[in-house]
């Protein structure tokens, strides 16, 4: 261990410290409107509130650029770099993003969902869901605690049961009565967690490879995680520079390569730079309880969509099908050509599919859902993918 100290140590000397980036910068570049911020916590929590029936942003009293942001840096084209946003770099948008609706249901009568990310990501990851469902669904997504522009907790508590506490005053605070939840990785977690805390405001759940379970981790995730831990080498790691070990970890998480653009890189780096947030993850490693919990997932009755990146090799299959066998009258689907993160690698397929889902689970609609999206006749239900092949 301490060769792996000194070989951090020389490897900063020799590539350079990297230091974070100015907040203001980071939210010019990433939080312009339709980003909202809401004092919670000790926090400035960065969320998002779009699609049919969200309250329009100018009537929010949480729609004004964040202390610490001037006006001129939110009004700013985020993909030109200026004074009030030194060192970013330009960036190409993936998804418009989409118009407000001008009619339909009042926002209480909209079918809501929530959206959480998981470890390391932010709420850019649901672009392209946000996209497929603003045209019929209220859409709220945040980045939590720790993570993206919300920045860390100044208690530094990290469990699973704060977070859950967290969301209660966050559902609370934006006005969100009876919602689907839906979370990705350690986003997942938070959402079954929330969903066992609260069925009563839960009316579906959607679970993307989600964690919660006992696990053997995979030895780039637990590489990762164990050095996170270790306080020596988690000091290390708040001034190394990241961009390579990104780069590496998202192509550990996606199949397809090519999608692992500069772009996308540079959006999780960068926000991994926001002041803090560095020192956060080593906290959230440093303090991670041991599994539990699990064991009551046997008492939900809500709907509820498991979605599994069969190559995903950080959470493994064989959670998703214990998820199903564990919580009564789920469906399972498995899509054999993505990995870890099907949401952001195949948003269009699995968006339409978590609709389709939600009309006949939760709406109750009539109309026939597409094919790759009906209840399973066997223990696994698999969807083809426009992804490549196995890698």
């Amino acid at each position: 261990m301490h060769r792996l100290i000194v070989l951090l140590g020389m490897t900063l000397v020799l590539a350079g410290c990297q230091t974070d980036l100015p907040l203001a910068s980071l939210k010019a570049q990433y939080g312009a409107p339709p980003s909202r911020y809401l004092p919670m916590d000790g926090v400035e929590v960065h969320w998002r509130d779009e699609g049919l029936g969200s309250k329009p942003l100018e009537d929010s009293p949480t729609s004004s650029p964040a202390a610490g942001t001037s006006t001129a840096a939110s009004a700013a084209n985020p993909a030109s770099p200026t004074a009030a946003n030194p060192g970013i770099p330009p960036r190409a948008s993936t998804f418009p993003t989409p118009p407000r609706p001008t009619s339909g249901p009042a926002p209480d009568d909209t079918p809501t969902i929530l959206l959480l990310h998981g470890t390391a990501s932010s709420l850019h990851t649901w672009e392209g869901w946000v996209k497929a469902m603003s045209p019929s669904w209220r859409v709220v997504r945040l980045d939590l605690p720790g993570f993206g522009l919300t920045g860390p907790y100044p208690s530094g508590d990290y469990s699973p049961a704060a977070t859950v506490d967290f969301l209660e005053r966050f559902a609370d605070a934006a006005g969100l009565k009876r919602f689907v939840i839906a979370g990705s990785s350690l986003g997942g977690q938070a959402a079954w967690r929330y969903a066992l805390r609260r069925p009563d405001r839960i009316s579906g759940l959607i679970l993307i490879d989600a964690t919660g379970y006992p696990q053997n981790l995979s030895t780039t995730t637990a590489v990762a995680l164990q050095l996170a831990s270790m306080p020596v080498i988690s000091e290390l790691m708040r001034w190394a520079p990241i961009e390579g070990a990104v780069g590496r970890s998202l192509k550990d998480v996606y199949v397809d390569d090519s999608l692992v653009t500069p772009e996308l890189v540079s959006r999780y780096s960068d926000l991994m730079r926001r002041p803090g947030n560095r020192v956060a993850l080593g906290d959230r490693a440093r303090n991670a309880p041991p599994s539990t919990g699990w064991e009551q997932l046997r008492q939900l009755k809500v709907p509820t969509l498991i979605m599994w990146g069969a190559q995903d090799t950080w959470v493994p299959l064989s959670m998703g099908e214990r998820f199903k066998q564990d919580i009564a009258d789920s469906e399972l689907i498995v899509y054999p050509n993505l990995g870890h993160l099907p949401m952001e690698e195949d948003p269009m397929t699995t968006a339409r599919d978590a609709m389709a889902f939600l009309r006949r689970r939760v709406l109750g609609a009539v109309d026939a859902a597409p094919a790759s999206a009906k209840p399973p006749s066997g223990p696994l239900q698999t969807t083809p993918s426009g992804a490549p092949p196995q890698k």
